[in-house]
């Protein structure tokens, strides 16, 4: 079972987040399928964004990472970091992200990757 202790709701249509979090997810994984000789860690968070208001969501692996020269570029339309990838997945949820009123960002962490997005947060409920 699953007991949530806190909530936390974010505004934006959920078909386009969960397009976004496929994307996020699969990249992920594809990422981790070069890791050979440790162990293979995929790590989904939400939390408080870093601006007040804003939800967090993020996608941490510790597979091969984001070189910097190719994070500058990442999300821009085909460029890709996976071998025979169309580089178009990134650039469609930065903008499905971006028409939400967010955004979306990768940093480099040791071993692997964060992909995050934000979203404006909405009112909770009561309860």
């Amino acid at each position: 079972s699953c007991t949530i202790e806190n909530t936390a709701l974010a505004l934006g249509d959920p078909v386009a987040i969960e397009q976004v979090i496929h994307n996020l997810l699969s990249n992920a994984l594809t990422a981790l399928e070069q890791i050979n000789g440790r162990e293979r860690t995929l790590c989904v968070s939400i939390s408080e964004g870093t601006q007040a208001a804003r939800i967090r969501l993020s996608v941490r692996d510790n597979g091969p990472g984001v070189s910097p020269e190719l994070a500058e570029r990442l999300f821009e339309p085909f460029v890709s970091g996976h071998p025979g990838g169309l580089g178009l997945g990134l650039s469609l949820c930065q903008t499905l992200i971006e028409e939400m009123g967010g955004q979306l960002g990768v940093q480099t962490v040791k071993p692997g990757a964060e992909f995050y997005f934000e979203l404006p947060a909405a009112e909770k409920e009561p309860s």
